[in-house]
């Protein structure tokens, strides 16, 4: 069993209410006129535009920005999650347009509950599907899921200009464009790395930082970098197979620790 630090998908668990996104969702629709049982209260547009991630606190982010450096997708995305979390929703749509110029499918699929909704952008239904099929290019379950629902509520017009609109938006943003441009990034990342001339970093590559210790070299608070550089994060074609086979799974993602599980039991 190995472990190391999850980066790839930090604050990407999501909420998932946000499948109930759309306007005729019934899980938000008031109780009947009339009736005296005390139905569910309605969720509101910040509620279901956020995911529980958004909240992240000050020891926790200034650890996931470090860990991002190499990942400019991770890092603007980290950015979008904070701005949300702080109700600052003009700067999330900011933050999350920028990761999905590096192909994240996450901030993509974001950008289409902040449109549905109207928070930081404008309220545009048709823009919102656009941007949500977007994010279902690699047919991600979750996604998949939300873009037919949002499908669903829109009336022909909108159908229309949606796909008018989804051409603009695919022509920057989707994977063949999005993920060379994510590739170069990752390059000059690479070429910056600390450690020998070769890019060695299987030493003790350790970062000390204040983070509200007592010292600024008290063990207990520093940052072990080693996982940033780790051999799959560094391949753009095994980050993209990890990104893939997390979603694909359903799951939720959160930081923490990986834990890879051999396929076959060692004796």
């Amino acid at each position: 069993m190995a472990r190391g630090l999850v980066v790839l998908l930090a604050g990407a668990g999501l909420v998932m209410s946000s499948m109930a996104a759309t306007a005729g969702s019934t899980s938000a629709r008031p109780a009947a006129a009339g009736s005296t049982a005390a139905g569910p209260t309605e969720a509101t547009p910040e509620q279901l535009a956020s995911a529980e991630t958004d909240r992240i606190g000050h020891r926790d982010f200034d650890a996931r920005q470090r860990m991002s450096a190499t990942y400019p997708n991770e890092l603007w995305r980290l950015y979008g999650s904070d701005a949300a979390g702080r109700g600052q929703w003009q700067d999330a749509s900011r933050f999350f347009r920028r990761a999905a110029r590096y192909a994240d499918k996450y901030s993509q699929h974001r950008l289409s509950l902040m449109y549905w909704h109207g928070l930081g952008v404008p309220h545009d239904r048709a823009l919102a599907y656009a941007w949500a099929d977007l994010a279902a290019e690699r047919s991600y379950p979750q996604f998949v899921l939300l873009r037919e629902k949002m499908w669903q509520e829109l009336d022909e017009a909108e159908r229309q200009r949606a796909l008018r609109q989804g051409v603009a938006i695919f022509d920057e943003y989707a994977d063949e464009t999005a993920k060379p441009r994510m590739e170069r990034a990752v390059a000059r990342a690479r070429s910056r790395i600390t450690g020998s001339p070769a890019g060695l970093t299987t030493g003790n590559l350790r970062v000390f930082a204040s983070r509200g210790g007592s010292s600024l070299f008290d063990p207990g608070d520093s940052l072990d970098l080693r996982p940033m550089y780790a051999d799959w994060r560094m391949d753009t074609r095994r980050y993209w197979a990890v990104e893939d086979a997390v979603w694909q799974s359903g799951g939720n993602v959160e930081v923490g620790t990986l834990e890879t599980i051999m396929s076959s039991q060692r004796p």
